[in-house]
């Protein structure tokens, strides 16, 4: 016998409703099926009827939210379905098994939440079962999402039901979109909100997956963030004068040298080391141009051992040595 629960909406909230008042009054039936369609697949009249019943439905063209409230979605137990639209599930409490191309899958909780991720095509399926689950299911829109994550990184990963740690900040923000919702209808906040909540989920799925314990995983994608990545130059900026290794730089984002390597370089087109000692001459050049100091001061203050391996390294990257470059710039 299933499990009586109070559904998470209300939860959330703090207010229950009359069913069709779950839905977004300003959509007419017709355009509700029809954002259906374009979020969550091709769905008949009497489907919808069905999933309109069954979950709370918060509906965006571009965005769009679904809760169980009564029982599971119809569509979803349907068997090998796809989605138009990226989907994520916002999980709350251990859940049963579900199936991903045909291979059943478990999803680990940290702190008794995770977040799974589905790309667009991908077949899958929830297991009927006999107790109530607690989860918001987020469809973002294709073309959405995949604008905003090439904002963060170069290469879309195809996401096949893989558990992420959700960002703190997540959760409040699908609770506000809610409220807006069904309470204000205001089209131009929704959008705002409906833009800034996958700007969350991209990061959040950006900082790595979780182990099936359940730990913390960094991902190769990580330091696509640009905030990441400015995090370790700003680091070299402030270092500079002394010795950085690649395991320091490595530190700052807590991932493996291999990784940073790989990554920083698809980043920035060059490897850390090699674009440390680009920051480092592009220093001292300006150093020589101010004047007061010796070459060997300069090189110190730069982080080069030694004058001569200072030499050495402007000579190969400007085709010129030190002094011959501000005889040059003098006489111009």
């Amino acid at each position: 016998m299933a499990l009586k629960q109070t559904p998470l909406s209300v939860m959330i909230y703090g207010k229950d409703g009359d069913l069709n008042q779950r839905i977004v009054n300003m959509y007419s039936e017709k355009e509700k099926i029809e954002l259906l369609n374009r979020l969550v697949g091709e769905i008949d009249p009497k489907t919808a009827e069905s999933m309109f019943e069954r979950l709370e439905c918060f509906l965006h063209p571009q965005v769009s939210l679904f809760i169980p409230a009564t029982g599971q979605c119809p569509f979803a137990l349907s068997p090998n379905h796809t989605h138009p639209a990226y989907s994520f599930i916002y999980y709350m409490q251990p859940i049963s098994n579900f199936i991903v191309e045909g291979k059943q899958m478990s999803l680990p909780l940290t702190d008794g939440k995770c977040l799974s991720a589905m790309s667009p095509g991908i077949s899958h399926q929830e297991v009927q079962v006999d107790f109530f689950q607690s989860y918001i299911a987020i469809v973002i829109d294709k073309a959405l999402f995949e604008m905003t994550f090439l904002q963060y990184a170069k290469n879309i990963p195809v996401y096949k039901g893989e558990a992420y740690v959700p960002s703190p900040e997540l959760a409040g923000l699908l609770r506000t979109f809610m409220i807006e919702s069904r309470e204000y209808e205001s089209y131009g906040l929704l959008d705002s909100m409906a833009e800034m909540i996958v700007h969350v989920v991209v990061r959040s799925v950006l900082k790595g997956k979780m182990t099936t314990e359940g730990t913390y995983e960094p991902s190769v994608h990580m330091l696509y963030d640009r905030l990441e990545v400015d995090r370790t130059v700003s680091y070299m900026n402030s270092h500079m004068q002394g010795k950085i290794t690649l395991e320091q730089l490595a530190e700052q984002v807590n991932i493996s040298q291999g990784q940073f390597s790989r990554v920083f370089k698809e980043v920035t087109g060059q490897a850390p080391i090699e674009f440390l000692n680009g920051m480092r001459l592009d220093r001292a050049r300006g150093m020589l141009l101010s004047g007061g100091k010796t070459m060997t001061e300069i090189a110190l203050a730069c982080g080069f051992s030694s004058s001569a391996y200072f030499s050495s390294c402007f000579q190969r990257r400007f085709s010129i040595s030190p002094s011959e470059y501000v005889k040059v710039v003098q006489t111009l």
